[in-house]
């Protein structure tokens, strides 16, 4: 997974990148389990859209998620995240709890509600990828920005 060529490279931390693109912003994850790409796509997300540093937990969303495989389900966890953050200004610190199955996701959210910043429209399925490699995880979604 290679940066693009027409992208230019925002942050590089642990676990996550962001690639600038026109309209659009690709996050680029990795972990040691697929559980883990969705927790640091959370991390990310509201890095993106807080910026400050977590402050304690004062609200939980239960998430249920259904999709034809997990990629579409990394980028549909982006999509519910964008909707929380919108319609009750939630913004997440933690997630605790993942379980993945075949095409599901159960999850919960624990958080802060604030002022998100509206910067992510949706998570697009343009060079959607998620791929296992030995012990590394990895996956890349474009967002609408």
């Amino acid at each position: 997974m290679g940066q693009p060529q027409h992208g230019r490279m925002l942050t590089t931390m642990q676990g996550h990148r962001f690639v600038e693109h026109v309209g659009e912003l690709e996050l680029a994850l990795e972990s040691r389990s697929e559980a883990g790409l969705f927790a640091e796509a959370a991390d990310a997300f509201r890095e993106l859209v807080d910026g400050a540093p977590p402050e304690g937990v004062s609200y939980r969303h239960s998430v249920e998620l259904e999709a034809r495989d997990s990629a579409r389900l990394l980028a549909d966890w982006l999509d519910e995240l964008v909707f929380l953050a919108e319609v009750d200004a939630f913004v997440p610190v933690r997630v605790s709890g993942i379980e993945l199955g075949a095409g599901t996701l159960r999850a919960t959210l624990e958080g802060v509600r604030g002022r998100p910043r509206h910067l992510v429209k949706a998570a697009t399925l343009h060079d959607l990828e998620l791929e296992h490699e030995g012990k590394v995880w990895r996956a890349r979604v474009v967002l609408d920005v």
